[in-house]
């Protein structure tokens, strides 16, 4: 079984993370924990501190020059993803939100020579601080809570402060140093009550300081409260440089958290699936009942879009150029949101599976329960995190970045194609307005091929561009973000024609000319009235005429897509019946006004047409028709299936778009307050799939095979595709239900039932997650 704890993304990654693994294997051991909280009050962040800084771990994403490692923010996400994953008791997250803090000041020593002198010493291990990060509604890292007066008459920084306060929730209170915003008067000059926000670093050793260490429902996890009576303070920063840095040390702790949570949850997935496969019930290990693999392709899925958020955060802290705050708050509050989620519901789940050995005091699984409900609130609750999401409040609301469209970089394939889409469309939309029928599509596929943009994916000798897939997913964006009709004949383009290159001969081939110029429309043969999701159970046979030397063709297909409209279509039929379920299966192409072939239009729910049922009586199609080896057609099946890895990724991609557009609609709306965290629901599930999508992009681009996160992209896909139609139904009240003919956000609600049985249900996905990613038995 693949482990799901610290997935690297380079080789220098998985080195560290082997590295970090092996530390721990040395130094917290198993069955350390139990020990270690048998004794709560002997739980120390400091015992595995100093193995772990001389790795690099403290200054990891700090420059070489500032006394760091020169890593990335990403690498450490990595690092201690091991960590969260054996619930290793470290001072990361205040470490990591104090050098975030310094940083933003200018660790290079910009920003003050006791900034960076403290970085220094961090980096160095020689140093733990924390940051006394206060609360107030909905904020973090206000300045109320610490009153601070100069010292002497010297100001600036390095200025001595007294400071007075208390905080009542402090991260690592073994720390021996504390950054905390204080409220300082503005200056001789200024009115009484005139303060400003001042950035202080204290020494915990300090008279006046008391650091009170508190119990709580993390065993492993030490917490405490501060409090200060004027103690003596060096001012590192004031007014918004003040603010700035402790919002970004903020984003940098919020990451560290995030990275330790996935890798409990990873920890937790893989301790569920290894028991599975060992605990026995009814004779039969536990992991083949289908209700225990659908537990586990779930936790899967969370653990996936949760690195995807976490890994996004880090690598938004490691751009060259300072991202936005308000974007690294919003990157914060996704990864949060998605990442403690996820570590709940996925002990939550491993305890399940585990029955009732998991609700022991003995079994490790409550410690991952109890550090992923403590981990919750600490740098605000879901609610708070929803709300920064919601798509429609400023400074991201419907008119803001958030939905605004992305500019392709200037000489792109993608830059190419928007000037023609915005050239092109308006034409079409004055001819066609709003209707998306077959002929309006097939209409709009001619268009884009006369000026050389159907499957510009395809290779060069075939006709298309031969773009990368980085290139193809950036041009689908474009057609997503111009809201371009999807093409009539998409089958044909994404599906047939890939097989066709691979399998088909010279004269087959020929056929790649009309699938690209919207001349000839492909239908694929595949889903039968008894097999649906399980495809090597089909019955339309095909046998071999030896006299003829033609394929004669009985049987029915179901569910064909563009049945009504294709001029051809790929068929799988058995052409060896004695064979085993997945052997003797053969392709054929059919031309689809053959004798013998009877279509009749399936009616959706949502009253449209769109799906074919095909009768094959007595078909015959010449020997050439046989597209690949005889009785191989479940190979080139899965081949047609392999080339759905991009159109997954662009689904994902353009359900982001399908958001913004419902929030457009909806902008300018009075909406309950229930029905906007609704919405930012759907935003944050959007968001996360696109990041998956990247992610798995990014691993295709760099020479490999896409990971685990490409497998739950239509499993997560479907599910919160189904939750956008009836978030919008419910977001327009009674005039959603209201109007005829049936009005867009009616149909979407209805299409969205779909979503989880197209292309196969969720269920049959989960199987396929549990048994072909986690290798759970069948």
């Amino acid at each position: 079984m693949q482990s799901n704890i610290a997935v690297a993304d380079s080789e220098d990654q998985q080195a560290l993370a082997e590295a970090v693994t092996q530390l721990l294997e040395r130094h917290w051991s198993a069955g350390t924990a139990h020990k270690q909280v048998a004794d709560p009050g002997s739980v120390s962040e400091l015992a595995l501190w100093p193995q772990l800084t001389d790795l690099g771990i403290a200054g990891l994403p700090v420059a070489e020059a500032a006394g760091g490692a020169g890593g990335h923010w990403a690498d450490l996400a990595v690092a201690l993803e091991a960590c969260g994953a054996v619930l290793a008791p470290t001072p990361a997250v205040a470490v990591a939100g104090a050098v975030g803090t310094l940083t933003a000041l200018g660790g290079d020593g910009t920003g003050g020579r006791q900034a960076a002198e403290l970085l220094a010493q961090i980096c160095a291990g020689d140093v733990v601080a924390t940051v006394a990060w206060t609360q107030r509604p909905g904020l973090w890292g206000s300045h109320g809570a610490f009153r601070a007066e100069p010292a002497a008459e010297v100001a600036g920084p390095g200025a001595e402060m007294l400071v007075s306060g208390n905080a009542e929730l402090l991260l690592s209170p073994e720390a021996g140093r504390v950054l905390l915003l204080a409220d300082a008067p503005d200056g001789p000059g200024a009115p009484g009550t005139a303060r400003t926000p001042v950035l202080l670093l204290v020494d915990t050793a300090a008279a006046g300081v008391r650091v009170r260490r508190t119990d709580g429902l993390d065993l492993l996890r030490p917490l405490g409260a501060l409090d200060l009576t004027r103690a003596r303070a060096i001012l590192l920063a004031s007014g918004d440089t003040a603010t700035a840095a402790v919002r970004h040390g903020r984003a940098t702790a919020a990451a560290a958290l995030a990275s330790e949570l996935v890798g409990l949850a990873g920890h937790c997935l893989d301790g569920a699936v290894r028991y599975a496969a060992e605990r026995r019930q009814f004779g039969h290990p536990i992991g083949s009942f289908q209700a225990v693999k659908h537990i586990c392709a779930d936790m899967l899925t969370g653990v996936e879009l949760a690195r995807a958020a976490a890994r996004h955060l880090a690598g938004l802290l490691d751009e060259e150029t300072r991202v936005p705050a308000d974007d690294l708050d919003d990157a914060v509050a996704l990864a949060l949101l998605k990442a403690v989620s996820v570590a709940q519901e996925v002990s939550a789940g491993y305890i399940q599976v585990l029955g009732g050995i998991g609700f022991s005091w003995e079994h490790e699984a409550h410690l991952y329960y109890r550090r992923a409900g403590a981990s919750a609130p600490l740098f605000g609750t879901a609610t708070a995190h929803r709300m920064r999401l919601d798509p429609f409040s400023a400074p991201h609301g419907a008119s803001g970045g958030k939905a605004a469209a992305v500019t392709p970089p200037p000489g792109t394939a993608a830059a190419a194609l928007a000037a023609d889409v915005a050239r092109l469309l308006p034409e079409h939309r004055q001819k066609w307005g709003d209707d998306d029928s077959f002929p309006a599509r097939l209409d709009w596929q001619r268009t884009l091929h006369a000026v050389g943009w159907i499957a510009p994916h395809w290779p060069a000798e075939f006709g298309g561009r031969g773009l990368t897939i980085v290139d193809q997913v950036a041009c689908d964006r474009v057609l997503a973000q111009y809201r371009a009709p999807d093409l009539a004949g998409v089958l044909g383009v994404n599906n047939v024609a890939p097989t066709l290159m691979r399998y088909g001969t010279p004269e087959q081939q020929a056929h790649l000319r009309g699938i690209q110029a919207g001349t000839e429309v492909w239908c694929q043969g595949f889903s039968e009235p008894g097999s649906g999701s399980d495809l090597a159970s089909l019955r339309t046979r095909a046998v071999l005429d030896s006299g003829t030397a033609e394929f004669v063709i009985n049987g029915e297909k179901i569910w064909t897509s563009e049945g009504m409209e294709a001029d051809y279509c790929m068929l799988l039929v058995r052409t060896d019946p004695n064979a085993r379920p997945h052997k003797g299966i053969s392709a054929l192409l059919v031309p689809m006004d053959s004798p013998g072939i009877t279509r009749r239009p399936i009616t959706q729910i949502t009253g449209e047409g769109g799906f074919a049922q095909v009768f094959f009586d007595d078909v015959r199609v010449p020997r050439s028709a046989l597209l690949g080896p005889l009785h191989e057609g479940w190979a080139v099946t899965m081949t047609t299936l392999s080339f759905e890895r991009v159109g997954v990724i662009m689904m994902a991609s353009r359900l982001e778009q399908t958001i913004l557009d419902v929030v457009a609609e909806l902008t300018g709306r009075e909406l309950d307050p229930a029905i906007r965290l609704d919405l930012a629901d759907r935003f944050a599930e959007a968001r996360l799939l696109g990041l998956l999508g990247q992610r798995a992009l990014g691993r295709i681009a760099e020479g490999g095979a896409p990971g685990a996160e490409h497998s739950v992209i239509k499993h997560a896909w479907s599910l919160a595709s189904q939750s956008v139609g009836a978030s919008h139904l419910a977001a327009l009240g009674l005039d959603g239900i209201s109007g005829t003919p049936l009005t867009s956000p009616q149909a979407a609600y209805l299409r969205s039932r779909a979503a989880t049985i197209a292309g196969g249900t969720t269920e049959i996905m989960r199987n396929i997650l549990a048994e072909r990613v986690l290798g759970m038995p069948r």
